[in-house]
């Protein structure tokens, strides 16, 4: 099946950073789509987003075909490469970044992620598709914190994973099916941070288009303080 689909992606500095250290990518022409939100010290984090988002990229643009298989082969070879880079120069040692990104097949969405970006679905109602790789979702699925209180928890920041930080990294691969008028998105965490799930929902139901919804959600991220780089890639599929 070949999908008719519309995209926007918008990344914004936010208030208080100095830099971005968000990237967003997309290769219309292959259904592919890519966030990374970097870290590290001076501008490290930016070269390990931007190196993690062209690395992917770069193995869809060259494979035959694409699948899961070849989604998680290309991850885990650009954590390695971004690895290599941040052990052997000092300007980049402990950089990393956290990725998400999801390929249109067929039938189906196929959805990959390390850490803490997320991917989204709207369709009648908003669902989140990825898991944070993160303490605070580790503590919420053991019973040890409570939903009611993941908004203040004092380290909701800390990632359990990461491209970059480790030699080998597992990617979380899922799958949902698609339907005509869904409404798909990847965001980095100075999106939800502040945020909320039923905002974000309500912001896209009542906006004439993907674009206008983007722009609209940035600007409530940082009417809530804006303590991080904005980034919203969103798509819909038109047919």
């Amino acid at each position: 099946m070949i999908h008719k689909v519309e995209s926007f992606g918008i990344s914004d500095i936010g208030l208080i950073r100095q830099n971005n250290e968000d990237v967003w990518a997309q290769i219309p022409e292959k259904y592919f789509y890519a966030l990374a939100d970097g870290m590290g010290g001076h501008k490290a984090g930016e070269v390990a987003a931007f190196l993690a988002t062209e690395a992917v990229c770069e193995a869809v643009e060259k494979a035959p075909s694409l699948d899961a298989t070849l989604l998680k082969k290309a991850i885990v070879e650009a954590n390695q490469k971004i690895y290599h880079l941040s052990t052997t120069q000092n300007t980049f040692t402990g950089m990393g970044t956290t990725l998400c990104c999801c390929l249109l097949k067929e039938k189906e969405l196929i959805c990959a992620h390390v850490g803490d970006s997320r991917i989204y679905r709207y369709r009648k109602g908003l669902k989140r598709l990825t898991k944070d790789h993160s303490l605070r979702e580790d503590l919420l699925a053991k019973g040890q914190i409570k939903e009611e209180d993941l908004a203040t928890f004092p380290k909701k920041n800390v990632i359990t994973k990461a491209i970059g930080l480790s030699l080998h990294v597992e990617p979380e691969i899922s799958s949902a099916e698609i339907e005509p008028g869904d409404i798909y998105f990847l965001c980095s965490d100075g999106l939800t941070d502040g945020v909320s799930d039923p905002e974000i929902a309500s912001i896209i139901e009542t906006s004439p288009s993907i674009e206008e919804a983007s722009k609209k959600l940035v600007s409530l991220a940082k009417a809530k303080g804006g303590s991080d780089n904005i980034t919203i890639l969103m798509l819909k599929i038109t047919n």
